[in-house]
């Protein structure tokens, strides 16, 4: 049975969270917290490769002790495992900071035939945590991720990657990334919701880890927001007056105009 391991993050819903100008940072208390809209994707993708060939799903979070609620929707789920990487020296950590501690949990819980990352954090938009899992652990990522079979340790993927079709046979381990493109998450069951409460969480530290307090957190942190600004959209608003067959042609031109459509 393949053994599988998602990364889980609960981020602020950033359709609503205020951001603090003077830092460059989110006001994570002004807004409800929600798992990241893509991680879903990555544990939609291990659902189905268990519902395939079998497999038994770990979730790991990192975060506060309130990012357990991202783990008990993980189980709810249906993830077989929750693991929480709790620890204040890790405040503060950007996207590398983040990924070492997470090699150091990966390793530490492991060891997993795959690992599936979603592709962005909407609190962050860097994509940087795939790729970093992947040097830090040297095993190699595959991404854009269309369709896969396994068979055995190894596993066939084609993927469309800018107007390219790519099939790849790899072996295993590997590390996906997945995004909300790569597939439709299926409906939480009320039953799966009232239980997973009751899930039991493994708790890990810096200490349970290994590392430098240097290397996480603030201090371990290479990142530097330099500005960060404001804006706002704005949309005007147009008629389209005439019969069905006016306005059909009348939008079909204007989306040529703007590239939209190419024939």
């Amino acid at each position: 049975m393949l053994s599988i391991l998602i990364c889980v993050k609960q981020v602020p819903d950033t359709g609503r969270a205020l951001f603090d100008l003077k830092t460059g940072s989110i006001d994570r208390a002004s807004a409800e917290n929600i798992v990241n809209p893509d991680d879903l994707h990555a544990l939609e993708t291990a659902l189905s490769i268990r519902d395939t060939v079998g497999a038994r799903i770990t979730a790991l979070s990192m975060g506060p002790p309130g990012a357990r609620e991202a783990l008990y929707e993980a189980a709810a789920y249906g993830a077989d495992r929750c693991v929480l990487l709790c620890d204040p020296r890790f405040a503060g950590s950007d996207s590398l900071a983040t990924s070492r501690a997470l090699a150091a949990a990966i390793i530490k819980t492991g060891p997993f035939d795959l690992i599936i990352t979603g592709r962005e954090a909407i609190d962050g938009s860097t994509g940087h945590v795939g790729y970093q899992l992947s040097e830090i652990l040297k095993i190699p990522l595959v991404t854009r991720i269309h369709a896969y079979n396994i068979e055995g340790r190894y596993i066939t993927i084609e993927r469309l990657y800018g107007h390219e079709y790519q099939k790849i046979r790899a072996s295993l381990p590997l590390i996906l990334s997945v995004g909300r493109e790569d597939n439709r998450v299926r409906f939480l069951r009320l039953a799966d919701i009232a239980v997973s409460s009751n899930t039991a969480i493994e708790e890990l530290s810096m200490d349970d880890i290994g590392g430098r307090e240097d290397e996480y957190g603030i201090t371990g942190s290479p990142t530097v927001v330099v500005d960060t600004r404001k804006f706002n959209h704005t949309r005007s608003r147009e008629s389209i007056e005439g019969g069905a067959t006016e306005k059909a042609r009348a939008i079909v031109q204007r989306l040529k105009k703007h590239g939209i459509l190419q024939y």
